[in-house]
């Protein structure tokens, strides 16, 4: 079984801190699922209607560059000045990549289908795309892709990168892997119940080709795929 070098990792000398990124996953999600959303999540009751719980839309663009900096670039830091992880430890680099063009050819077919099934729910119709501009020319979509690169960067970085390498040594694959799942599954809430659901056998997987790959990069362009499909069809 592979064990993750230990020339990878320079743990301090009070101990591995590695759990603390659990609760800076927490902290950063919890800050970007309130204060970042380019649409709002809302209550409403018989009395006083609908009340918004989260704070007012902003533009996908600007959601796109707070996922990147709360959900990315912040427990990327966290890991390495926090638990000691060396950047290429999160599955920066592109690993083990005649494994990762396997997956690719697994995985992005299956992701078409996924983008073309969802299409047709209309919870996803209601709430995707995020971006209420999309139109259905190249140009349009294109900038549209690139804004939805930077938040799967951002999202697979945190928790197939951060949190799966990031506590891999300390809880073993399996463990980190049902971490990382559980918490970007929960990360999900507020969206369409199937995209939730199936956000838990996708974790699992795309934990297990990350930790195939060592790269965090194949399991990014599946997801974006499956993303940027959903957003294809609808618009179509």
């Amino acid at each position: 079984m592979w064990q993750p070098s230990s020339s990878l990792y320079t743990l301090k000398s009070d101990g591995d801190r590695s759990l603390g990124l659990i609760l800076v996953a927490v902290v950063t999600m919890t800050i970007f699922y309130y204060r970042t959303r380019v649409d709002t999540i809302a209550v409403a009751n018989a009395v006083d209607g609908y009340c918004a719980m989260t704070g007012p839309a902003i533009s996908f663009l600007r959601h796109n560059l707070a996922a990147l900096i709360l959900v990315g670039l912040l427990p990327l830091l966290a890991a390495r000045f926090l638990c000691g992880v060396r950047f290429r430890a999160v599955g920066l680099g592109l690993g083990r990549w005649r494994h990762g063009l396997v997956w690719l050819a697994i995985g992005v077919p299956v992701a078409l289908l996924a983008g073309w099934l969802s299409s047709a729910e209309p919870i996803m119709r209601a709430v995707y795309p995020l971006d209420p501009t999309l139109q259905p020319r190249l140009a349009s979509f294109l900038q549209h892709i690139a804004g939805q690169l930077v938040y799967y960067v951002a999202w697979e970085l945190l928790f197939r990168g951060v949190l799966l390498f990031g506590l891999e040594k300390r809880l073993g694959f399996a463990g980190a892997n049902i971490v990382q799942t559980a918490l970007s599954t929960v990360a999900h809430f507020g969206r369409p119940l199937p995209e939730t659901l199936a956000a838990i056998p996708a974790g699992l997987a795309f934990g297990g080709i990350a930790r195939q790959t060592r790269s965090i990069w194949y399991v990014v362009v599946i997801h974006l795929v499956v993303g940027a499909a959903l957003d294809w069809f609808i618009v179509q």
